[in-house]
């Protein structure tokens, strides 16, 4: 079931899909949509509820106000929250499942994105994936944002954005996404690769330069694979990049500190245009001290030189 919308969508722009209960987390969720939401893009807020379930149990009226409360509620806190000119809509959709109904819901409106907001038990400015959100994760077929504890009262943007690279597909596709929105946002992207010392890497290794440990090599030839995406990524967005030392879960959730956004890349495995967590984006969606986007495996980084990629051959770990 769908309410008027304030102002019909922009045909052919993909809507942001923001899922939504009437909490703070909501307003949290609906804070990054304002943040990510491009102009003409259409911000559809979704709340999936069981009341379909309960017909039998509810009579009219009592269904007609459950429905009106909490549409009463999200629109409210739609018009304090999103920017004036953002265009959105109010659906209510019933199902057991809120990931499935939000899933399905992406699907149907070919989705850019679902936004959700973390749990209520995550400390402020922090990221703790509640129930709901990691079954939205898991599975869903468009990239998905959580947004930290607190966003929606605090006046920050998106000036620096972040993303994890591992040398994989995933994270290349991940890098793209993450350029675009920096190069829209016109904020810094800070590339953050992480090399993990392996057993015996102490080793010597013969190269042109001599005898160096089989660890030096390896981290000379990760931090060349990072500079060579960085430089597919063309002009037009401010761009660094940093090879980290140690492991990549504490590493990354350590910078997410220095962060507006993160973006990570699925785990590298399992059905095309899902997203499946791995230690590494499991750790960022429960301790990332920023706004984290995970990206569903096989998802195209809509970008003119995507076909120009590096090889993705390298450090490939779990993330």
């Amino acid at each position: 079931m769908s309410l008027r919308p304030d102002s019909e969508r922009t045909v052919g722009v993909a809507p942001l899909i923001v899922g939504v209960d009437g909490s703070e987390r909501a307003r949290d969720a609906l804070a990054l949509a304002g943040q990510l939401a491009e102009p003409g893009q259409g911000v559809v807020l979704a709340h999936v509820h069981p009341y379909g379930e309960l017909s039998d149990l509810l009579s009219g009226d009592d269904y007609a106000r459950l429905v009106r409360e909490v549409a009463e509620s999200t629109l409210s806190a739609a018009h304090e929250t999103l920017p004036p000119a953002t265009e959105r809509v109010m659906q209510l959709v019933s199902n057991r499942s809120p990931a499935a109904g939000l899933h399905d819901l992406a699907t149907e409106k070919d989705a850019a994105l679902i936004v959700v907001g973390s749990s209520h038990r995550s400390g402020l400015g922090r990221v703790l994936a509640g129930s709901v959100a990691e079954s939205v994760l898991a599975g869903s077929p468009v990239p998905v944002a959580i947004a930290p504890r607190g966003l929606a009262g605090s006046e920050d943007s998106i000036r620096i954005v972040g993303c994890g690279f591992d040398g994989s597909p995933e994270a290349h596709d991940a890098l793209g996404w993450a350029a675009d929105l920096a190069r829209r946002r016109r904020a810094r992207l800070a590339v953050l690769a992480v090399h993990t010392r392996i057993a015996f890497g102490g080793v010597s290794s013969a190269g042109a330069l001599g005898y160096r440990s089989a660890d030096d090599t390896l981290r000379r030839t990760f931090e060349q694979q990072m500079r060579d995406a960085i430089a597919s990524l063309g002009p037009g967005v401010e761009v660094s990049g940093r090879v980290l030392d140690g492991d990549p879960s504490t590493a990354l959730v350590d910078a997410s500190t220095e962060l507006d956004l993160l973006a990570l890349g699925s785990r590298g495995y399992g059905p095309v245009r899902a997203v499946l967590l791995g230690s590494v984006s499991r750790a960022l969606v429960r301790e990332g001290a920023c706004s984290v986007v995970v990206l569903p495996r096989g998802a195209s980084a809509k970008r003119s030189d995507a076909a120009q990629r590096p090889g993705a051959a390298g450090q490939e770990r779990e993330r």
